[in-house]
């Protein structure tokens, strides 16, 4: 199966070739290293790559994962500071992004197609003592290579769907190899576990880890915003709703329910932290549209005291969190999808609100409804009631902040973790 995989591929990615070239070319980004995407390797990156010493060879796919693993990458540096890292990834904007991070110590490559040659050539001008893959980067040549070497691959803070478990199951004499290769699975979960198990059967290999994304939100010392507060609604008693990282279609729902609210409870007031503060004009349009007046975080003319506090800023939304009774948290609702971060005003232990799409933070947000540590809402309807029941009722905040918390400090350490399981194959 193996020697036919490496037969068929290159005819199956030829055929595909054509598509492929539009779509890149369309996402634009494209440099001369995206030739490394094909196993080209120019000569300063293969003088680089031959002088490391005690190379690990790191693969994430794309933004997300890549982002992931800088947290990762920086605690393997603490753990094993011999090590230089190359640190690869599939696309131009993981590539960019990850170059833009100027990592220490950190060599930046494409992985190249899954083509026997090219992943051969990576691995004889790395020479890597270990591969890391990051969740859910799955290739024949990518894993089974680098083991028929005798160098480890660990497969770290792994997911694998249902469908993927199933479909793998039907293909063991594909898939089986694959998974036996390598030399651990560091899972988020005992269902991602199980899945593999379906695959693979019980074995040594899997460890159940938690997922990463607790580790990379650590706890921070926040600037005071009361004399921001204080200057904006006075210094009268007040509930503080924190809408943060918002887009649009977002705002106008936040602002419908706190029009709403606000007559029923006076104290109740509304901070807007829009994920991208270049949307500033397009905001305070939207508020005064609503009848609403707005004081900006930063610059404001009047500096008078407004209905809503727009933070126009970037870099200041932890602080708002620390300062919140309750946390909306964006790209959610009102059309928008992937979601945002709850961990962050998880840390602060604060009662947390979310809407129903959370597809870049699924395994998160299903960790928190377990725990009733946030509310998820069904539909943008359901805003307006849930802050109303909150509002009413100060116990059910506090629970919710309560959990929260502890769930933060129950799943953090899942790197640590995945580290001593590496240390121990």
């Amino acid at each position: 199966m193996y020697f036919l995989y490496n037969l068929i591929f290159p005819l199956i990615f030829l055929c595909y070739l054509p598509f492929y070239l539009v779509h890149i070319v369309r996402r634009g980004g494209l440099t001369r290293e995206y030739w490394q995407r094909f196993g080209f390797f120019g000569a300063d990156i293969k003088k680089t790559l031959r002088g490391l010493h005690s190379p690990v060879w790191l693969h994430a796919v794309s933004v997300g994962e890549s982002i992931a693993a800088i947290t990762f990458l920086k605690e393997w540096q603490k753990h094993y500071p011999e090590d230089n890292i190359v640190f690869s990834c599939s696309t131009s904007t993981a590539y960019h992004t990850i170059k833009n991070k100027n990592l220490p110590g950190v060599t930046l490559i494409y992985c190249p197609f899954d083509f026997y040659w090219a992943i051969a050539h990576v691995l004889n001008l790395v020479r890597p003592r270990a591969v890391v893959i990051f969740e859910v980067e799955i290739w024949p040549n990518l894993v089974r290579l680098p083991a028929s070497r005798g160098i480890p691959v660990h497969l770290v803070n792994g997911r694998m769907s249902d469908k993927s478990s199933h479909g793998y199951a039907k293909w063991p004499s594909i898939f089986q190899p694959i998974f036996r290769a390598f030399t651990t699975i560091n899972v988020q979960t005992q269902e991602d576990a199980a899945r593999i198990e379906r695959v693979i059967g019980p074995s040594p290999k899997i460890h159940v880890c938690d997922t990463m994304k607790f580790d990379q939100v650590p706890d921070v010392s926040t600037v005071d915003v009361g004399a921001a507060l204080d200057g904006c609604f006075g210094t009268g008693e007040r509930l503080v709703l924190v809408a943060g990282s918002t887009h649009p279609g977002e705002e106008e729902r936040i602002l419908d329910a706190y029009l709403v609210l606000r007559q029923e409870f006076p104290s109740f007031k509304l901070v807007l932290v829009p994920r991208h503060c270049e949307r500033t004009p397009e905001v305070v349009e939207l508020l005064h549209r609503k009848n609403l007046s707005v004081q900006l975080l930063k610059n404001d003319p009047t500096r008078q005291q407004a209905d809503v506090l727009l933070v126009n800023t970037t870099g200041e939304l932890m602080n708002f969190y620390a300062a919140a009774d309750i946390a909306f948290v964006g790209k959610s609702i009102g059309g928008q999808e992937g979601g945002h971060n709850i961990i962050e005003p998880a840390i602060y232990g604060k009662a947390i609100v979310h809407g129903p799409h959370m597809e870049n933070f699924r395994a998160v947000a299903e960790i928190f409804q377990q725990r009733k540590a946030a509310i998820q809402l069904q539909d943008d309807a359901a805003l307006l009631p849930v802050l109303r029941n909150l509002l009413e009722h100060p116990e059910q905040r506090n629970a919710l902040g309560t959990n929260a918390r502890a769930t933060v400090d129950r799943y953090r350490g899942a790197i640590q973790r995945t580290l001593q399981a590496i240390d121990q194959a």
